[in-house]
């Protein structure tokens, strides 16, 4: 194995081909992404960050792009530094884009943390899938070379496993939501003309932005502060992601117009796990009439209908998702702590932390919490 570091994200752009290949040899999550990473890159790395860009080889071969990121917090009143991958500041499933999560690969990697010239307290994954295989790999190393680390419980994420046929799926839903679907597409359709629109061609993407940040302007989160375009850095972000994934054939995007007027949309990424559904709103005008939910409906159809087989919920657990499935999955923050007086009180406290043992899923009310200026909404 062989390791190499840079202290910055500068040569990014000379690594899209290499990135890309990685990306696609395996189901790896969309914030591992090039056009995710290079997105982020640009508008969410801060003057006072500390970047570092790992790279990794086995034989000659790449395995691993592991960008990093060192910001200093402040917890419990105390400055914390906290290293944790660049994808971690939004609100989706943590991961680690390398080829596979072997021993010798895994050891590399956390042997790279402790080689880093930089001092950090706490190396953080909040949001793994407690089914992914980086998880036991982890553990296995950190265990085997008796670092501290810490596994504990994180906030669950919903799935929906896509039948064979949309007949299928509403057949296994109740029958109080098959009828509440019926309802609101009578109810949209009584208003006027609805269109359901994709987004396909480059050529067309300023006109599909633009409806998607009009709908945004026009939600609940403007006022909220959560929308896209209440942060200047989510719309430069969600911008440059959107156009470079739907060049490289990867995104989803649809929206629904009354009369011509947007007033939902769907914004999503397809792997080779599925879809993956990253953000959704609705004018807020429109809201008795359900529009995001009719889209939605739409959406799980046409997903259907392309073959898809999964339709992953990556954010934070909300009521309604819990219409669509009832499918959860399990998450867990995963904490390593340096040998270091700080890093070893940060451990106390982390096993010291209360448990919990509650069974059922703790839905998140978005409109009861005020977003970090960092997340997406």
């Amino acid at each position: 194995m062989s390791v190499q570091v840079t202290r910055a994200f500068g040569e990014l752009s000379a690594l899209r081909s290499q990135w890309t290949e990685l990306f696609l040899s395996r189901p790896n999550e969309p914030s591992t992404s090039f056009e995710w990473t290079a997105a982020m890159v640009r508008h969410h790395v801060g003057p006072d960050d500390r970047c570092f860009l790992v790279r990794l080889e086995r034989d000659a071969k790449l395995v691993g792009f592991v960008p990093l990121v060192l910001r200093t917090l402040r917890v419990m009143g105390r400055p914390i530094r906290l290293l944790a991958p660049l994808s971690e500041d939004y609100n989706t499933h943590s991961d680690l884009l390398l080829s596979a999560f072997d021993d010798d690969i895994l050891q590399a990697v956390v042997s790279t943390l402790f080689d880093l010239d930089a001092d950090w307290d706490c190396f953080r994954m909040a949001r793994l899938l407690e089914t992914n295989p980086l998880v036991q790999g982890l553990c296995g190393v950190l265990k085997a070379g008796n670092i501290s680390h810490g596994v504990r419980e994180g906030l669950s994420a919903y799935v929906l496993d896509l039948p064979s046929s949309h007949e299928l799926y509403l057949a296994a839903r109740s029958s109080k939501f098959r009828n509440y679907l019926k309802r609101t597409e009578r109810k949209l359709s009584d208003s006027g003309r609805v269109e359901v629109h994709e987004l396909s061609q480059v050529d067309d993407f300023d006109e599909g932005f633009a409806a998607l940040l009009r709908i945004e302007q026009a939600s609940w989160k403007q006022s909220h502060g959560s929308s896209i375009t209440a942060v200047r850095r989510q719309t430069g972000f969600y911008h440059d992601f959107a156009r470079a994934a739907l060049g490289a054939g990867s995104l989803h995007v649809q929206w629904l117009t009354l009369e011509s007027k947007p007033i939902a949309y769907n914004l999503g990424y397809l792997t080779q796990a599925g879809y993956h559904y990253l953000k959704t709103s609705y004018d807020d005008a429109y809201r008795s009439l359900s529009p995001a939910t009719v889209l939605r409906a739409r959406l799980i159809e046409s997903l259907i209908a392309r073959g898809v087989s999964r339709f992953d919920f990556p954010g934070e657990p909300y009521q309604w998702e819990s219409q669509w499935t009832s499918t959860l999955r399990r998450r867990v923050v995963l904490s390593v702590y340096p040998p270091t007086v700080r890093g070893q009180m940060l451990a106390l406290i982390e096993r010291l932390r209360p448990r919990s043992s509650a069974a059922q899923v703790q839905h998140v009310d978005p409109r009861a919490t005020r977003p970090r200026s960092s997340e997406g909404a």
